[in-house]
């Protein structure tokens, strides 16, 4: 009988040791595994087409090559990209199988303005910065603004009666447009959209009579000439979308744009926002990325880690103070 108890004692001892060697060789397999493993998920607050997704389609098929892996674009439009930022930055699982793109300023603008957006700045962990993408104003070819001059002027007639369009309230086309209005002293009957791709085709379609939105987003189709620019927000002008006046030039002085650039859950760990921000930056140095970036007028600009968690902070408290200025939040 004692001997039966032993030998039953030995064989549990030893199934006990073979689940613990299962439970650790799987703990080392799972630690050993190389992220990112499978595919990647991109999650836009916006239709495809507009200034995400520009940024998602001339980054990610480099930084597929370099990570060996899919990077998958899913889009949520809605709440002026808050649905897709909330879920991201909210709920999902921090182990960098989904991440969301940051436009500067509408990430932050958006939840600061929109009280019921759901999230905050402080839900990511910031990744790194891509490019800068430009702000533009264009009309439909057959418009009967042939200049901002012209614009200006019949808005200075009509107050609040110009139809212009922009990607929704809360980002950068929206700030693009109040700065426009406050600084040439007139009111525009804004018209928000979900997304920079639908805004500017209500512009080409005549729908609205004028379009703030960004220079890569519609680099092709002004070239393309179904629409047509009447200025851009930077310093000089741009030489590959035409010879059109900055807004500095014409007695506007505004130079912005969006900046863009991925982030992940809080909470996702050093290692692979470490790993991510690497591919990124060989992407940023990769030539054939510089040359997709110049064919349609947007500025590489990458930052990463510190330098990019300092410069969406010091942007945040910028935009604060502005949006304090003009009364669009205590």
């Amino acid at each position: 009988m004692k001997r039966s108890k032993s030998i039953w004692k030995t064989g549990m001892f030893l199934a006990v040791l073979s689940i613990l060697g299962l439970v650790l060789g799987m703990t080392a397999a799972v630690a050993a595994e190389k992220y990112p493993a499978k595919a990647v998920t991109v999650v836009h607050g916006f239709k495809a087409g507009g200034g995400s997704d520009q940024l998602a389609q001339v980054t990610q098929p480099f930084l597929e090559k370099i990570l060996k892996q899919r990077f998958v674009n899913v889009y949520k439009p809605g709440a002026d990209g808050a649905i897709a930022w909330k879920e991201v930055g909210k709920m999902t699982k921090p182990d960098g199988y989904t991440l969301t793109t940051c436009l500067t300023p509408k990430t932050q603008l958006n939840s600061m303005v929109n009280t019921n957006s759901g999230y905050t700045m402080a839900d990511f962990e910031p990744i790194a910065n891509m490019i800068f993408d430009p702000g533009i104003l264009v009309v439909a070819p057959d418009s009967k603004f042939k200049t901002l001059k012209d614009l200006i002027d019949a808005a200075k007639k009509a107050p609040g009666q110009i139809r212009l369009s922009h990607s929704g309230n809360g980002g950068d086309d929206w700030y693009n447009a109040l700065m426009i209005s406050k600084l040439a002293g007139v009111s525009f009957n804004m018209v928000p959209f979900d997304g920079d791709a639908p805004a500017w085709q209500a512009a080409a379609g005549g729908h609205v009579d004028v379009c703030t939105t960004n220079v890569g987003v519609v680099t092709g189709v002004v070239q393309g000439k179904k629409l047509r620019a009447l200025a851009v927000y930077t310093e000089k002008r741009l030489s590959s979308i035409g010879d059109v006046p900055t807004l500095k030039e014409q007695g506007i002085n505004l130079i912005e744009g969006s900046y863009r650039g991925y982030l992940a859950p809080k909470g996702t760990p050093k290692e692979i926002i470490d790993t991510l921000a690497d591919g990124l930056e060989k992407v940023s140095q990769d030539p054939q990325f510089k040359a997709a970036c110049a064919a349609i007028n947007m500025i590489p600009d990458f930052r990463r880690g510190e330098a990019f968690k300092t410069f969406l902070a010091q942007e945040e408290d910028l935009l604060r103070k502005v949006a304090k200025e003009m009364k669009l939040i205590p």
